[in-house]
């Protein structure tokens, strides 16, 4: 840059020199023969130094290289603006996804339901008429008809009200336990203007107490009634005592992995 400086002050200086020795010689007069004007032998126009012409154009260039090289000086000065990192998070491996589904229980937690259950039973001296069984991740309570019902008929005794209390008050306790409700009979037929058939008196006895569970608050939604008549028989159905088993309700609390996302029927449903 330096140099660059050092030439424009000189030819600046021989541009001025040029000019004051121009002015300073006086004018030929031009060669007019025949009323036009006639070039010299030597070339150019009569009185015309031409040499200051090369003079100006090398100023001209060498400032125009100067403004360049100033403006590419300058902007070194200035920071260059930094775009934006983008950082692309990487995509977690499926097994560290969070599930939207809750924990599976831990079995023995349903131990300690089960004994609990057992051990309300046993305070009601109950222990022969309700058979309780369990698996890792259910309950199933087999009632017989004797508790909950009378002979024939699908209305509630109030023997059955605390156990149906007690499973009321799981369901509220643990959200995550659906209930399924199934009504069972003998092989024997029943024929009445009620109950045309087993199928009919087993569904009823089913129906009625997923509705008394319902008037204890739990959601219907969480609740499934079905009736088998007395074709899943737990006993053979040949003798007395055999056909006792095989009349009952089965109350099954099951775990539901989809219990905290399902959602409950519209009140459109509702008026179906």
């Amino acid at each position: 840059m330096g140099l660059v400086y050092f030439r424009a002050a000189s030819l600046s200086v021989m541009f001025l020199k040029l000019s004051q020795r121009r002015a300073a010689q006086p004018s030929a007069a031009p060669l007019i023969e025949g009323g036009f004007a006639r070039i010299r032998p030597g070339g150019g126009w009569p009185g015309d130094d031409a040499g200051w012409l090369i003079t100006l154009s090398d100023l001209t260039l060498l400032l125009l290289c100067f403004l360049a090289l100033w403006y590419v000086n300058e902007n070194k000065k200035k920071p260059i603006a930094s775009s934006p990192t983008v950082t692309a998070k990487p995509i977690p491996p499926d097994n560290s996804v969070p599930s939207l589904l809750p924990a599976l229980p831990n079995p023995e937690q349903w131990k300690e339901l089960r004994s609990d259950i057992q051990q309300f039973i046993s305070a009601l001296n109950l222990d022969r008429d309700i058979v309780i069984e369990g698996a890792s991740n259910e309950i199933l309570l087999s009632l017989r008809d004797t508790i909950p019902f009378e002979s024939g008929k699908a209305e509630l005794r109030p023997a059955a009200f605390p156990i149906l209390e007690k499973v009321a008050a799981i369901a509220h306790k643990e959200p995550s336990v659906n209930l399924e409700i199934s009504g069972h009979t003998d092989d024997r037929p029943i024929a009445t203007a009620a109950y045309p058939s087993n199928w009919e008196l087993s569904a009823a006895r089913a129906s009625r107490v997923g509705r008394y569970l319902i008037e204890r608050g739990v959601a219907p939604w969480r609740i499934a009634v079905q009736g088998y008549a007395n074709h899943r028989p737990r006993l053979p159905n040949s003798e007395t005592g055999s056909r006792s088993g095989n009349r009952r309700v089965e109350i099954r609390l099951y775990y539901n992995p989809d219990a905290k996302t399902a959602q409950p029927p519209s009140s459109a449903d509702n008026r179906r």
